[in-house]
């Protein structure tokens, strides 16, 4: 579906004209998961940021928008949610193999439904990194493509903004923010975004807003902050269309369509604490909940849905002294997630339960003032409690576990000359409602389980920067949707599976210049061979 082209009116702006000053500072990431600052030359792998400089430039005005054709990414986007996909997954793959992170939480959704990036305004993003492969051992479950972590606005700077959208297909929508202090060390946020779209298919009207509050503590090491989210998303669905009809009519909807519809209401709760003990150790702990309300119409069926996901999370950052004086760090921490799924059709009465417990750590050790090794592992374990009129119609407990080690070297051999290798472990334990959905006699999908290696090199200077990688991706018992498998009973139209083990090769070229007018050139070039049972299909893209 081609996306309407949106261009934005700047109605009013509040921000000071200092907040809009351009700072040459060495960009800082923070999707290593470290407390403390990162840059990009100091992770093993390829890791790429969008910066606020690059999001004023590139026009775009949702994040979907943004990302199609950055850093290998390629983008589907369905009535469901957009999906993204890196390292050769696509279609329904992507969406459950590439992590998407806000402020490193997660918002991958413990269910199959789509991502709810709508519930983010463009006006709140700072910049967003991108790490192309594997981090199973920092972020674990379903990290296994890429991540993509979203850097909101800090609550420090002062101001604000609103602005009206008007675009093709009637699109029109409006945004607001506003920040501002407290107190010496309290600062906070609210922000707000409606848009209403006509879309490019006929009933395909969709209706959105989010509302947003944030609150946050800083003082020396210590930080606190909380984030309070409503998103309210109602879009008709036209159905899908048959390649003649397609033809005949790309826009069209079919009558047996007519009342299709989905309408997603959620509320989610961010908080978060961090705080330095002595001279050496970080300590940091958060929670995150989310409730998720979902009432849709498909084919003359109406269901309901209702996913409730909590995760806390547990860690400490250690800094030492290595030989020759060169500072390391070591992360130890401890993940728990407890998701509960209640769906209800015509066809289909399940209550499912899925806890997860992981425990992590991750090394970096500087063997020079020019190398670091970089050392890590991830343990984790997962109950599924299972309750489905058809498929587990007295109940069912399955539990597996699945693991992950990292190793990774980053060489400088001059001051703009950097390689990198890493070998990781990745997985991805079947989401709550798949294990449900499975063919007679399959009591429960085993955990996706993956072998990555990645050698890379960058050249990064004041003006420009250039890289290119090689990688090769294992992937055992893959979790997929197989239309040819038997349906579970009630059911129609294939199964959940584990499939066959397949191989992933692939590289990317990059290059990133900095113009005098009109900012950052980006070129990109990402070749993929995807060797699997049924033959080596070889795929060249070349995002814009």
């Amino acid at each position: 579906m081609n996306k309407p082209i949106v261009a934005s009116l700047v109605a009013a702006s509040l921000l000071p004209a200092s907040a809009w000053a351009e700072q040459n500072t060495e960009t800082v990431v923070v999707i290593g998961r470290s407390h403390h600052a990162d840059t990009l030359t100091q992770i093993p792998a390829n890791v790429a940021v969008i910066t606020q400089e690059d999001i004023r430039k590139s026009g775009a005005q949702d994040i979907t928008a943004l990302l199609r054709g950055k850093s290998g990414i390629q983008v589907s986007d369905t009535n469901s949610g957009a999906s993204f996909a890196m390292r050769g997954f696509s279609g329904g793959q992507s969406a459950h193999n590439t992590l998407i992170l806000v402020d490193g939480r997660r918002l991958n959704k413990a269910d199959l439904s789509g991502l709810q990036l709508g519930a983010i305004a463009m006006s709140q993003v700072e910049r967003i990194e991108i790490l192309s492969g594997s981090a199973g051992v920092l972020y674990g479950d379903q990290a296994v493509g890429g991540v993509i972590n979203i850097i909101l606005k800090s609550t420090a700077r002062e101001g604000g903004h609103v602005g009206v959208r008007v675009g093709d297909f009637d699109t029109r929508g409006a945004y607001a923010s506003k920040s501002g202090q407290l107190s010496d060390y309290w600062h906070y946020q609210v922000s707000a975004d409606y848009a209403k779209t006509d879309n490019y298919r006929e009933h395909n009207e969709q209706d959105s807003g989010m509302l947003s509050s944030r609150i946050e503590y800083q003082r020396d090491s210590e930080r606190f902050h909380a984030v309070l989210s409503y998103f309210d998303d109602d879009r008709q669905w036209p159905g899908s269309l048959t390649e003649n009809e397609y033809r005949a009519n790309p826009r069209q909807s079919k009558s047996t369509h007519a009342e299709d519809y989905g309408h997603e209401i959620s509320r989610s709760l961010d908080v978060g604490y961090q705080k330095g003990v002595g001279e050496a150790w970080q300590l940091a702990t958060s929670l995150q909940y989310s409730d998720t309300s979902t009432n849709a119409r498909t084919s003359i069926t109406p269901s309901k849905g209702e996913l409730d996901q909590l995760t806390v999370s547990i860690s400490g950052e250690k800094s030492f002294a290595a030989k020759g004086g060169e500072e390391g760090t070591w992360i130890v921490g401890v993940d728990y997630a407890n998701n509960t799924f209640d769906y209800f059709s015509l066809f289909t009465d399940r209550d499912n339960r899925q806890q997860r417990v992981s425990v992590f750590s991750q090394l970096h050790y500087p063997l020079s003032s020019q190398t670091t090794l970089v050392l890590g592992g991830r343990k984790s374990r997962v109950t599924d409690d299972l309750t489905d009129a058809e498929t587990y119609p007295n109940g069912e407990q399955l539990k597996a576990h699945a693991s992950a080690l990292e190793i990774g070297v980053n060489h400088f051999i001059d001051e703009i000359n950097r390689i990198y290798i890493r070998g990781e472990q990745n997985f991805r334990f079947a989401k709550v409602d798949e294990q449900a959905y499975t063919s007679p006699g399959v009591f429960g999908l085993a955990p996706q389980k993956g072998k990555s290696v990645e050698l890379g090199w960058r050249q990064e200077a004041e003006n420009y920067q250039i890289g290119a990688d090689l990688y090769r991706l294992e992937i055992d018992d893959e979790i997929l949707f197989d239309s040819n498998a038997i349906s579970p009973s009630g059911g129609s139209g294939g199964a959940n599976v584990n499939a066959d083990r397949s191989v992933r090769y692939g590289g990317s070229f990059q290059v990133k210049c900095k113009l005098p007018l009109s900012g950052s050139l980006l070129l990109s070039t990402t070749i993929l061979m995807l060797n699997s049972p049924k033959g080596i299909t070889k795929v060249m893209r070349c995002p814009g």
